[in-house]
């Protein structure tokens, strides 16, 4: 249970990056090909539609850019705790090893398979930008997942500052003289 709850812990701090580095990534996505999501957007919007285009468009920035950084606090979480429930099976040393390896399944399913069919729409180039970009934010999450994740076992196995203290240690991890 304890690998599970470092999980966790570690998903929520990595996925609060991730989802700064999403949103960073979306808003530069949808400003490069602000003329192809005009099109799309004035395709979707009826006749009668009283929003205009431009005030659309400004919506979907900012909130596709806040829905990233919701997401990623949200999903590093549940994915943090799936890490931590299947770290030991996935090949390699733990720490960044593991979280790039599930990092980079993370990008295959978010990023090439579930992006797919809504990006598509704006073109194969925004797509192929997407993944692109996609591809190195989910190595950032893995990364800052194994990292966060190896501290917080190493710190959950460690003896607790106060039994070090009451057996002679300091509270800064050094030994103090007995006497």
């Amino acid at each position: 249970m304890g690998k599970i709850a470092a999980g966790g812990k570690a998903g929520i701090l990595a996925g609060l990056i991730y989802g700064i580095l999403e949103a960073a990534v979306v808003a530069t996505l949808l400003l490069a090909f602000k003329s192809r999501i005009l099109e799309v957007i004035s395709s979707e919007l009826s006749s009668g539609a009283t929003a205009n285009v431009n005030s659309a468009y400004n919506s979907l920035v900012a909130v596709d850019a806040a829905i990233a950084v919701i997401f990623g606090i949200v999903a590093g979480l549940v994915l943090g705790l799936l890490f931590g429930a299947v770290s030991d099976r996935i090949p390699g040393r733990p720490g960044v090893t593991k979280g790039l390896i599930f990092g980079f399944l993370l990008w295959l399913v978010l990023h090439v398979l579930a992006d797919y069919l809504e990006n598509l729409k704006y073109g194969v180039t925004f797509y192929l930008a997407d993944i692109g970009l996609g591809f190195g934010t989910s190595l950032a999450y893995g990364a800052l997942l194994g990292i966060f994740f190896e501290r917080e076992v190493k710190r959950l196995s460690s003896p607790s500052q106060g039994a070090v203290a009451e057996e002679g240690g300091t509270d800064l991890g050094g030994t103090a003289p007995r006497p």
